[in-house]
């Protein structure tokens, strides 16, 4: 190993540009070449989080990347995590913990040194520890509106002068106008770092585009390091919402059906990745009353802003389809946010979300939720409630599977009378413990528990799923049966060698290794 980490920096024309998943890519192509390579991204605003090790909160993309990279997630990765929390407010993670809501316009004036310092020390720190990082930005660096550094970009590019790749999405159109504009708003010192140009999401005769590549180098000095296809189907966690897109309604009679409530703070969608990799599995995310028709599960995920999330099931109608589907037979389950949600009432006498110290709830449940300044943040393991057995829906599922998951929410849940816990936790990051998570009706068409990453566990989401399979009486055929053999480890491995593999073939890899010695 190095004494010090060379730096390879992405930045983007816009935001959902493809940075996070070819820094995946760029973190899996080295490490299969033996280079010690992390994943880092100073600043970031998302409201899809991984929980470390340790019990530190950091972007759902920097985890992928230290997957890509084989390497166990840590805080320095994203030293800065900021959640919005709606009308203004941001809640500020500093190095995986929660620091305080603020108000958005007091960010950088407020933490402008601590966050410099910060992000500074968690880069020192991997560079002294890796032979490579792979460095992301976030939305564009030609934000020229924005007061102060940018931390997400070119102030951390500048700490080491580490070279920049600009990155565009021609899917969307205007990828051209776009990379020229940007360069064009960038200082000299800035544009100087920026030492070459990629393409990404193209579809079509690639013959037809050579000549696009040839004017941008004339144009703006910069060569195009590469030229990425428009990849189909790929199954990787993303992390902007704009990625939920509703999945047509063709041929799924012969499917569960699931229907996930599409909330206006919706965190952690992460959670149902691994649905999507189930051939009879049929994904939709709801946000009109209207469209919550024939279900066979409907889930309330999690949410960072959960009275407020609540407060708009019941203005939109949704509410009501819910109840009415329970009272029907049909499953409905929350997580996190939305396990709250399901209980009776929940109360914030400490103001932490900021709005009406006690909101009904959806009373699915019989649970109360409290809600706490401090965040609950960990890894742990489970197994469920082996008082469960007889109930519904669980007569099927294996009650010694040791569960992996992660908690991420700020409150605590009581249960009230007619109610079991789901799971008992047995660990917590990494200590031995026995606390009982979540919660089931007796009548048993209505669960819910803290628990990220829950379908990622194969057992529990193959049991889940065959017990709605037997409900709706539907038979499994060859193509299903392999489905259900899956591994959603092993198809993330997959998936992400299919994305190096692809990035490899069009992209001048070497260079891009040769740049990066340059900081």
């Amino acid at each position: 190993m190095k004494n010090r980490a060379d730096t390879l920096m992405i930045q983007a024309t816009a935001s959902d540009a493809g940075k996070s998943l070819f820094a995946a890519a760029l973190c899996r192509i080295f490490s299969r070449r033996g280079i010690k390579t992390v994943p880092f991204k100073a600043w970031n605003m998302s409201l899809n989080s991984y929980v470390t090790k340790n019990g530190g909160e950091i972007g759902i993309a920097q985890a992928l990347q230290a997957e890509a990279a084989g390497r166990e997630p840590e805080v320095d990765m994203q030293p800065i995590l900021i959640k919005a929390m709606g009308d203004g407010q941001t809640q500020v993670i500093i190095r995986g913990k929660a620091d305080k809501n603020i108000y958005y316009s007091q960010e950088k004036k407020d933490y402008r040194e601590i966050f410099a310092e910060t992000i500074r020390n968690s880069l020192q720190k991997l560079r002294q520890e890796n032979d490579l990082i792979i460095i992301e930005g976030a939305g564009s660096p030609a934000e020229i509106n924005r007061s102060g550094p940018d931390f997400a970009n070119m102030f951390t590019a500048e700490i080491y002068n580490s070279p920049v790749l600009l990155i565009s999405n021609i899917d969307r159109g205007g990828a051209l106008a776009s990379l020229v504009g940007t360069l064009k708003l960038l200082s000299e010192k800035e544009k100087k770092l920026v030492q070459g140009l990629l393409i990404n999401k193209f579809r079509g005769d690639f013959e037809l585009l050579k000549p696009a590549l040839g004017f941008l180098k004339e144009y703006t000095g910069k060569e195009v390091l590469g030229v990425i296809p428009y990849l189909k189907d790929l199954n990787l966690p993303e992390e902007d919402s704009a990625s939920l897109k509703k999945r047509s309604q063709k041929n799924c009679s012969n499917k569960i059906k699931i229907g996930i409530i599409r909330l206006p703070h919706i965190s952690n969608f992460s959670d149902f990745n691994s649905l999507k990799m189930e051939a009879d599995v049929y994904l939709e995310y709801i946000e009109k009353a209207q469209s919550l028709n024939n279900f066979d599960l409907i889930i309330i995920p999690g949410s960072k802003t959960t009275t407020k999330d609540l407060d708009f099931i019941k203005r939109s109608g949704l509410a009501a389809k819910i109840k009415l589907a329970a009272q029907t037979g049909t499953l409905i389950m929350g997580i996190c946010g939305g396990f709250q949600m399901l209980g009776r009432s929940l109360y914030d006498k400490h103001q932490t979300e900021g709005g009406s110290k006690k909101m009904e709830g959806l009373n699915l449940l019989p649970i109360d939720t409290e809600f706490l300044p401090d965040k609950t943040t960990h890894q742990v393991e489970a197994v469920l409630n082996n008082k469960l057995e007889k109930i519904e829906p669980f007569s099927g599922f294996d009650f010694n599977k040791n569960l992996k998951g992660y908690e991420i929410h700020m409150g605590i849940t009581k249960y009230l009378e007619k109610s079991k816990p789901l799971f008992e936790l047995q660990k917590r990051s990494g200590e031995k413990v026995k606390i009982m998570d979540g919660a089931v009706d007796l009548e048993g068409n209505c669960i819910g528990s803290y628990l990220h990453g829950l379908f990622d566990n194969d057992s529990f989401r193959r049991s889940l799923i065959n017990y709605l399979k037997e409900k709706k009486n539907l038979s499994l055929n060859k193509e299903k049966a392999k489905s259900l053999k899956n591994s959603y480890h092993d198809n993330l491995q997959k998936e992400l060698n299919r994305l190096a593999d692809i990035v490899e073939s069009r992209v001048d890899i070497d260079k891009l290794l040769n740049l990066s010695r340059r900081s």
